[in-house]
Formats: structure tokens, sequence, C-alpha cells
């Protein structure tokens, strides 16, 4: 596998990048707050500030008009303006940035997976309870490294997303998403994304790219998890055996950059969990000759990336607990085919 490292030059663009989106993140979690707006209400003669708190003009009274009540208004409207400004100023830094990111070569994921993200980030609902699986995951794995992965192992027509929809983990999403659910946000990112099957975990856009929303299945057979986030009519999730693998493992997110040039943060499972989960896949005697030898490559492509760009990470650790021994031991025994410099190679298990 042809791993290339990026350059300096490289390196200093995408944390570049990676710390202005952060601050465009954070400007639109702030926004939040000023959603709706604050006016003046008539009643019984009487003048009384208002704030509503959505499109449908639901809120509360905040008291008769007043001095206290108007400084409460200017005050209100003034940071409102301001972080309206502060975004704006933002978006158009990130318009610049997006156009030297494609010249430096580091746009790389398909500009539909980072839109679907940024809209999920914006319905807080991204890092939560939903994260990357799939081929996608390995954009994050190799910006957090640095380096570029070879295109072949990367060609990829559809988006996995993973969802825990264990009882303690809620949708957090405000009221809109849960409404509408992954079909509504899909359309917000590309209004062309359809389902293709009624009551199917998969929706695709008019250039053939798929979405497909996919949890955990249930433990016990009896158990019954719910399969929409949102109400009848959107995407059904399917059931497939042993991602409690990934949904357990520890959290891991990076920023990566789209091939528009724009940036999105992208959550997946810890890397090596992922790893371990393509090499066990690829030893399953049902699973496609096709799909096994391409999920062999990427895990063991991942593996190699973890022993040699991320030290903080072992894969003799508690923190791997969530898979059986056999997993593991498994998956040790493919990697101990590594030709490693002195010092890298794998510990005992």
């Amino acid at each position: 596998m042809i791993v290339r490292k990026w350059t300096n030059n490289q390196r200093r663009i995408f944390l570049d990048t990676a710390q202005l989106y952060g601050v465009f993140s954070h400007t639109i979690r702030e926004s939040r707050s000023f959603r709706g707006g604050m006016h003046w209400k008539t009643a019984k003669g009487r003048q009384y500030l208002f704030r509503t708190r959505d499109r449908n003009g639901y809120g509360k009274s905040l008291g008769p008009r007043s001095p206290e009540t108007e400084k409460i208004l200017a005050e209100f409207q003034e940071k409102k303006n301001h972080v309206r400004e502060r975004l704006r100023s933002v978006q158009e830094r990130l318009e610049e940035q997006a156009r030297i990111c494609k010249a430096v070569l580091l746009s790389r994921v398909p500009r539909t997976v980072t839109a679907v993200l940024r809209v999920m980030e914006q319905g807080n609902i991204l890092g939560k309870n939903i994260m990357v699986a799939g081929t996608n995951a390995l954009y994050a794995y190799e910006a957090a490294a640095g380096v570029f992965l070879d295109a072949p192992i990367l060609a990829t027509e559809d988006l996995d997303i993973l969802w825990d929809t264990r009882p303690r983990l809620k949708l957090l999403g405000d009221e809109s998403v849960k409404a509408r659910g992954l079909m509504g946000i899909l359309k917000k990112a590309d209004r062309t994304f359809s389902l293709m099957n009624k009551g199917g975990f998969r929706a695709v856009n008019r250039d053939g790219f798929m979405v497909d929303l996919i949890k955990a299945e249930p433990r016990k057979i009896v158990q019954k998890d719910s399969r929409r986030m949102g109400e009848k009519g959107d995407l059904e999730a399917a059931e497939i055996r042993n991602l409690q693998w990934l949904i357990s493992s520890p959290k891991f997110q990076h920023t990566v950059i789209g091939d528009d040039g724009y940036p999105a943060m992208m959550p997946v499972p810890d890397p090596r969990s992922f790893s371990l989960h393509k090499i066990w896949l690829s030893r399953q005697p049902d699973r496609e000759a096709v799909k096994k030898q391409r999920d062999r490559e990427q895990g063991l492509t991942l593996a190699r990336m973890v022993i040699r760009y991320f030290p903080q990470y072992s894969f003799n650790s508690s923190e791997l607990r969530m898979f059986p021994k056999e997993v593991v031991e498994d998956a040790v025994l493919q990697m101990s085919q590594f030709d490693l410099p002195a010092g890298l190679e794998l510990p005992d298990f």
C-alpha cells in the first residue's frame, strides 16, 4: 500500500483550515441562542417583550415594557448582529481557504459526504450517537496521520452512517431534526436524495451516491430498538452483526476536507477498532470474495498506520476489551507479517 506523507506546506494549510472551521462551528453553536427573535407584543393595552424560539412563533413573555426590558432587547439585538457579522466574515475566509486547499491537493472527501456531515453537526446530532463507518472513515484516519492513502483503497460510492441506538443514548438533535429524521438531513445537504425503497435503509441522489443507515444487531432476539431517527417515511436502519464493537470503542473524530475544498468534522470509530473489525470481516466465510479482499487491505493498511503514526494507541490496550480475545489474536497474527523497522514491532499480547 502506497502512503504519501503531507508536505510541510500542506500540514500548515490543513491546520489553518481546521482551526478556521473550529471557529465557524463555535459561531454556529453560539448562534443557536439567538434563534427566533425578540419583539414587543401588545396585550390588553400594554406592551410586553416577547422572546420567540422558532419559526412558529412559540416563546414566552419577558415582562412589560420598562427600562430593564428595553435594555434586554438592545443587548440581544447587539449580540445577535455581532454573531451574524462574525459568521459572515468566517464564511468568507472559508471560501478563500477552500480554494487554497484545492490548490495544494488537500481536497479529498466526496463533497456530498462533507455536506451531510456539516448539516448533521448543525442539527446537533453528529458525534453523539452518530458516526461514519465504512470506507469513508479512512479519510479521517489519513488526515489525522497527515498522509495520503492510495486512491483505490478509498474508492466508494456510498456513505455508511452508524447509529448507536442504545437506550441510554438518545437522539439529541433539535425538534425539527427529530421530526424529519435522517431523510430531512440528507435533503438539506442535497435535495435530490430520495429513498430507494419504502421502509429501506438506503437513500440515493441523482448522481447515484448512496447513504446507508446501519445499526448494531440487538443482542437479544426479543429486544427491539428504534430503527428510524424521524417519523414514518424516514430511513430504517439495517441491523448488522457485531457493530457493537465499533459503537462501544473509544470515540475518534477529525477534520476532513471535501473535494470542493470545504472542511467538515468526521466522527469515526477508534482506528484500532475499525482495523480489527475490517480484518474480522475479511475472515467471514459468508462475505463476498471481492469484499473480503478489500476488507483485509483496508484493515491491515490502517493497522500499519496506527503503528507508525499513532504512538498513543496500543493494540493490547484494555480499551479494546469489547472485542473477543480470539478476534484480536487473529488480527495480530495477520499484522505479524508486517516488515517494520526496529522498535515498531507489535508487542506480545
